[in-house]
C-alpha cells in the first residue's frame, strides 16, 4: 500500500509512533484507508453519544444515529 498524503498536498504523511499505535489496527506498520476511516467513525460515534446525552429531539435523533454508527464502529 502507498504512503498517505496530507489532504490538499502532494507531500507524503509519515505517521509517528503515537499515530501508528492508535490507528494501525493490524500492526503492519502502515495506516490503511480502512483504519483511518474507522478512527474517524469512532470520533463521530463519540460526538453523537455526547449530543444524545443532551436530550430533546436533537438528542433522540443523535441517539438513533449513535446506535447505528456504534454497530458499524464495533464490528
Amino acid at each position: 500500500m502507498g504512503v498517505a498524503h496530507e489532504p490538499g498536498s502532494d507531500e507524503p504523511h509519515i505517521p509517528d509512533e503515537a499515530e501508528l499505535e492508535a490507528f494501525d489496527l493490524d500492526h503492519d506498520g502502515t495506516i490503511s484507508v480502512v483504519e483511518e476511516e474507522r478512527a474517524r467513525l469512532g470520533v463521530v460515534d463519540a460526538r453523537l453519544e455526547a449530543i444524545a446525552e443532551e436530550g430533546g429531539v436533537k438528542g433522540k435523533l443523535a441517539d438513533a444515529a449513535h446506535f447505528i454508527v456504534d454497530k458499524l464502529d464495533n464490528d
